[in-house]
């Protein structure tokens, strides 16, 4: 059954009933000057009956339910939404790999078998199933290249992988995802899609509750419910169309550990899943709290072997180079030593390439037993050499750069250490692995951050003053700006989240429409209630009387600019996955238009309804003057911080904008933050996860923040 919408309910309540009841009812209880005016009242409401015509003819046939209605149209739908979401996970992991140099020349061929750790209820390879009355038995072993077609002969497609800091957990999960998209056209199943879990609390947050919330700030078109239907993200991921494959249960809090167990067992008990963590750290939670993955295979990598650690060293570089001969000649004799323990890690024997990939470096000095007496040793070496190492060529990569021929500054190995000691302490201090720009400001210190506010809040307030100087004068303009600022700066907060704005305009009229409708409706409604209180406080005083027309023209500007932001504020219309400059772009954006629509249409309004209701006392140019003034002192009073919202909430950038410029004043970060971000990024020093950069891995975040005490000769972690 076809429902109207709730604009159209709303134009055609405002029509039927509030105008009639101020023409005809109230014309005896108003003043006699507002009378002459109430005739308005019957073109706006054939204009509002006109409007909710055009809104409700452009609805065009009711939109079939998610879990009812036409099926067959809602299968589709989700058909369409799964492929494309296939798609771009796909992009943004093969983009993610070639940036990490996975396949060139060739990945290391790690390596995994089932544990033996007591962190299983099906120990070794048997499984919960029985076919013929008989225990499952599969062969839980292979490298990488075996490890999609293992997966998929399991029974319930649920799989933990465990190794050491370093063995090459994220890149199989990474190689995991890729290849089931790549073959998801033969087993049919779910899309994976990998997720870090430092963000997720089991205590507060149900795991598809999380995943939801994950996929749509990672793919933010899903909550464009005009394309994907309503709640998107959330039937998705209820509804067993996306397999989770969660990396990192190691960089989660400790405490939160086993119950972020006991939330996966539960909540994804029958549906597939993908866990990533540190033997050890997956071992302590399991035996401390007696919870575990009942129904999950358990894998843990080995060891890279020498042989393999020599062909990953030598590939990609010249034949028979003598640098290495030394220490291939140790790994071979000594298979046990510290060297050889060390580079056993596919994360050290990467960072060992790189760190000696120039000619004028001497690998041998990696046999000096005086200086690396352990594997600690030469562990702490190779990442304190891997960053230097990566700027030292002085390169500026494809497609960071700016300039007249698409060059970039660039950076020495002594400056870029120092930015990234400073994110990496930061974010050691917020107790993350993700790296959003929109959080930056909580580097500050609380005094800090009330500081940055009073600077955002002086900017707008002069902004604000020398638009009221218009009417009252710049000096005093200027004066009650500064004063209200001060005030404002000591009450502000920082916003939570970057916004986004849909400026697409093909196909999507029908929207604007709807938007437009609600707006108009508001604000009508508003105007012509501000309009009859005027009107009676007029008579009141003995003043003149225009209250009606004025609320009308004060309510038709907020009715357009609500309806055009609230339509702005619009997901895209194509899945693509966020990154961290299109969040920075899209939140600019919005400070934009919010100024253009907001401030310049509060002012045109305050302008006109000044102009009609002073227009003896002042007359019609001096009432423009003023209240242009006095609406944009109001409107740009807040758009750097966000008050008076409408349509949109606060955008992030400005609070960016001041702590990064701070920062850089100190020379803790450069001018240029997202642009160094990306050219680390593009360097192998960070890696993307979504719309945040991290670390290229954890152990590379500890080292290079000096608030984390070197691991020096302690236990193996």
């Amino acid at each position: 059954m076809r429902r109207f919408s709730r604009a159209t309910l709303g134009l055609v309540l405002v029509t039927a009933f509030l105008l009639p009841v101020a023409t005809n009812l109230a014309t005896g209880a108003v003043p006699e000057q507002v009378v002459p005016y109430l005739w308005l009242s019957w073109p706006v409401a054939l204009v509002l009956a006109l409007v909710a015509a055009f809104v409700e003819a452009r609805r065009g046939p009711p939109e079939a339910e998610p879990d009812g209605g036409d099926g067959a149209a809602g299968d589709a739908r989700e058909r369409r939404t799964l492929a494309q979401l296939a798609a771009t996970v796909r992009q943004q992991w093969e983009e993610e790999a070639g940036i990490r140099m996975l396949h060139r020349p060739r990945p290391l061929n790690v390596r995994w078998s089932a544990t033996p750790r007591p962190v299983s209820a099906r120990p070794g390879a048997v499984l919960g199933d029985t076919v013929g009355g008989r225990p499952l038995r599969l062969r839980l072993l292979g490298g990488l290249d075996e490890v999609v077609p293992r997966y998929l002969a399991l029974p319930r497609r649920q799989l933990v992988v465990l190794g050491g800091p370093g063995a090459g957990k994220t890149v199989l999960a990474m190689v995991l995802t890729l290849g089931l998209l790549e073959r998801r056209g033969e087993h049919g199943g779910p899309v994976p899609v990998l997720l870090s879990m430092s963000s997720w609390d089991p205590h507060g947050e149900h795991l598809f509750t999380w995943v939801a919330r994950r996929l749509a700030e990672d793919y933010p078109a899903l909550a464009n419910p005009d394309v994907f239907g309503p709640h998107a993200a959330t039937r998705l991921a209820t509804d067993g169309h996306i397999l989770p494959v969660l990396d990192g249960l190691d960089e989660m809090p400790a405490p939160l550990r086993p119950a972020a167990l006991a939330e996966i067992d539960r909540a994804a008990a029958g549906r597939p899943f993908v866990v990533t963590c540190r033997s050890t750290e997956y071992e302590t939670a399991v035996t401390s709290s007696g919870q575990l993955l009942a129904t999950a295979a358990v894998v843990e990598l080995a060891p890279v072997d020498v042989p393999e650690t020599i062909s990953f060293l030598t590939g990609g570089t010249v034949a028979e180079d003598a640098r290495w001969a030394p220490v291939f000649t140790r790994l071979r004799e000594q298979p046990g030593a510290p060297l050889a323990q060390a580079l056993s890690a596919p994360l050290m024997a990467a960072m060992a390439r790189t760190a000696y990939m120039s000619p004028a470096t001497d690998p041998a000095e990696l046999l000096d037993a005086t200086r690396f007496p352990d594997r600690d040793a030469v562990e702490e070496h190779l990442l304190d050499a891997f960053v230097p190492a990566v700027y030292a060529a002085r390169a500026v990569l494809p497609g960071t750069g700016g300039g007249r021929a698409g060059t970039d500054r660039c950076h020495s190995p002594e400056q870029a250490l120092r930015w990234l000691a400073f994110l990496a302490t930061h974010l050691h201090r917020q107790d993350t692995r993700d790296l959003a720009w929109w959080r930056l400001h909580r580097a500050l210190s609380p005094c800090g951050r009330r500081v940055a506010a009073l600077v955002l809040e002086l900017i707008s307030g002069l902004v604000g003053g020398l638009a009221a100087g218009l009417s009252v004068g710049l000096a005093a303009g200027l004066a009650a700006g500064t004063a209200a600022s001060v005030v404002a700066g000591l009450l502000v907060r920082p916003p939570v989240y970057p916004q986004q704005v849909n400026i697409r305009l093909r196909g999507r009229g029908r929207r604007l429409g709807r938007r437009l409708g609600s707006g108009l409706t508001v604000g009508l409604a508003t105007g012509v209630g501000a309009g009859v209180g005027a009107g009676l406080l007029a008579e009141l005083t003995g003043g003149r009387v225009v209250g009606l027309l004025a609320g009308l023209v004060a309510g038709i500007g907020l009715g357009v600019s609500f309806g055009v932001m609230e339509w702005l504020n619009t997901p895209a219309d194509a899945l693509s996955s966020a990154s961290p400059e299109s969040l920075l772009r899209n939140d600019r954006a919005v400070m934009a238009i919010r100024f253009l629509v907001e401030t310049l249409g509060s002012g045109l309004v305050a302008g006109v309804v000044v102009a009609l209701v002073f227009e003896r006392e002042l007359g019609v140019m001096t009432g423009l003057t003023v209240g242009l003034g006095t609406g944009l002192s109001i409107g740009a009073a807040g758009r750097l911080v966000g008050r008076f919202q409408t349509g949109l909430p606060a955008g992030t950038w400005s609070w960016f904008l001041v702590t990064r410029a701070w920062y850089a004043l100190r020379g803790d970060l450069p001018w240029r933050l997202m642009r160094f971000l990306r050219d680390a990024h593009r360097r192998g020093v960070l890696r993307r996860n979504g719309p945040v950069y991290q670390f290229r891995h954890a152990r590379l975040q500890d080292r290079l923040s000096p608030s984390v005490p070197p691991r020096r000769r302690g236990p193996r972690r």
